[in-house]
């Protein structure tokens, strides 16, 4: 039986093998390209056309049709408006950027540049929100609003998240779109977040501190957050629920080395709240998936993230501390798809030879993709110094193996 993209798609999140292993390339912002190595793989394939970059937050950019096609993808990505950093992907302007050459970026992208040669994104109280190093790729998140706060005024007096009418408005379209037009399973980046929120909104190290010396604090923040997260799900799905196949989610809980946090500490604090934003989904639009990225050695909390709600893992990053291909799949592959894995960025992708990166894409291949539950990507987005000729490799050698027998 041959499936389309989206069925071939659904029947893998389902634990079922269809025809092939499914494809992903660039459907989330953390499986897709930076925009650098992207420009010498289109001259590379001669494909032409002014690249667009649609997350300046990691310059990554937004694949068109003939690059899909070429991958072969199964998956596309239906962005926010404003889908990083606030800045619009309705509206484009040029810019000669890092490598001397032009790219068309959101319209509404003015940083500052500071005396130290760094840019910045302000907000409208000109608070230096994000911040690029001289001669960097990347944006760091520099401002925590909620850094000094110590009383439950300040926390309910928080601005948290919404969704405006002109993000829905640009999503249905969008949606509609996608969903009517063509083929592919459509992943929706919805961009919630609650650990990751908190470790932006109170600073890194003050976050992390805090759940352990003022849980009363984090927790009354937590509440505030999911109960606005609920509202802005709400809307979300009345909008395009009946057209997505996939919500992604983000929330990094591991290190290389193991869990971000003791796995006690995420039951007791944060899982309560993401089996709530899980349940509300799945309540609302049953036939959604949930995808959550969370990188790092995270196997101490799968079985809690099952729980919670969550049916599919990205990066699924190999290299991290027991985070073993094979046990994984053993573990928990009747329950959970892995959405990545197939070659580590870490070190094969990035240095290793050609034939390096053909073995390991085979070999996860072969141990991922059993009874469904796998879907390709490499580890996390590829980055600005991998030459043409090993993303080609890495795909083509995917597309070859991909097949069931």
């Amino acid at each position: 039986m041959i499936y389309t993209k989206r069925e071939r798609v659904i029947q893998t999140l389902m634990h079922k093998e269809a025809d092939m292993v499914p494809i992903d390339f660039a459907s989330t912002r953390s499986t897709g390209i930076n925009a650098l190595a992207y420009y010498k793989l289109k001259e590379y394939l001669k494909f032409h056309g002014k690249i667009k970059i649609f997350d300046l937050k990691q310059l990554l950019a937004l694949p068109e049709k003939d690059t899909l096609n070429f991958f072969q993808t199964d998956c596309i990505q239906l962005h926010r408006l404003a889908p990083s950093a606030g800045l619009k992907i309705n509206q484009w302007r040029s810019e000669i950027m890092l490598d001397g050459n032009e790219y068309e970026i959101p319209a509404n992208y003015n940083p500052l540049k500071l005396p130290d040669g760094s840019h910045a994104i302000v907000d409208s109280n000109n608070n230096i929100l994000l911040k690029r190093p001289k001669g960097g790729l990347y944006f760091d998140d520099v401002y925590a609003q909620l850094a000094d706060a110590s009383s439950n005024e300040e926390i309910d007096n928080f601005i948290y998240p919404c969704i405006l009418e002109e993000d829905l408005s640009y999503l249905k379209k969008e949606a509609e779109h996608l969903y009517n037009k063509t083929d592919y399973a459509i992943v929706a980046t919805v961009g919630v977040s609650i650990v990751e929120k908190g470790i932006k909104d109170f600073g890194y190290e003050e976050f992390l501190v805090k759940i352990y010396t003022d849980k009363e604090l984090v927790t009354r923040y937590l509440e505030n957050l999911t109960d606005a997260y609920i509202k802005l799900l709400d809307k979300y799905l009345d909008a395009i629920g009946q057209y997505i196949q996939v919500l992604y989610f983000n929330d990094d809980l591991g290190m290389q080395t193991g869990p971000l946090m003791a796995p006690e500490k995420y039951r007791e604090i944060f899982k309560p709240y993401h089996k709530r934003i899980f349940s509300y989904v799945k309540k609302k639009a049953p036939n959604v998936f949930i995808l959550l990225h969370s990188c790092g050695s995270i196997y101490d909390v799968i079985p809690d993230l099952i729980d919670a709600g969550v049916d599919a893992i990205n990066p699924v990053q190999i290299n991290a501390n027991k985070m073993d291909p094979v046990i994984l799949k053993r573990e928990f592959g009747k329950d959970l798809t892995f959405w990545g894995g197939g070659c580590s960025t870490q070190t094969t992708l990035t240095f290793g030879s050609i034939k390096d990166i053909q073995d390991e894409v085979k070999r996860m291949i072969d141990i991922f993709s059993p009874n469904g539950g796998f879907i390709f990507n490499q580890v996390h987005n590829i980055q600005s110094n991998i030459s043409p000729e090993k993303i080609i490799a890495l795909y083509k050698t995917a597309i070859e193996n991909r097949k069931y027998l």
